[in-house]
């Protein structure tokens, strides 16, 4: 295993939502990055090349949805792991995520302890 540090980006654009999550991934050796619209999310996408990405499904105050970023990210590489983050099960949009490659989707308020597995699956050597 690397002694590289996993960089995680966290796009979320409640502040009450992020927060904590970052706080809790930095806890666990974690480096993160954090964007609160999808714009910022694809400058530090290209910038950093995170190992993961946690998207929020629902953001209206974006230039893009977290299925519009979803789709961005996928155009610039496939092997990003990423999990999508949504309060409501809109199942046209998971399903539109699961197509366009995301690994899985965690439902909010997140249980922080499935999280932290899905990203010790994502991050694990196979």
């Amino acid at each position: 295993m690397s002694d590289k540090p996993i960089k995680i980006l966290i796009v979320e654009d409640e502040p009450d939502v992020l927060e904590p999550m970052q706080e809790i991934l930095q806890k666990k050796g974690y480096t993160t990055f954090t964007a609160l619209e999808s714009d910022t999310a694809l400058a530090i996408f290209e910038k950093e090349n995170p190992s993961v990405c946690l998207i929020d499904v629902h953001m209206p105050k974006s230039p893009l949805d977290g299925v519009g970023l979803l789709e961005r990210i996928r155009q610039k590489s496939q092997a990003t792991y990423c999990i999508m983050l949504t309060r409501i099960t809109e199942r046209d949009k998971v399903e539109e995520a699961k197509r366009l490659g995301a690994k899985r989707y965690v439902l909010k308020p997140l249980d922080y302890q499935e999280l932290l597995g899905l990203i010790q699956e994502a991050t694990s050597p196979v």
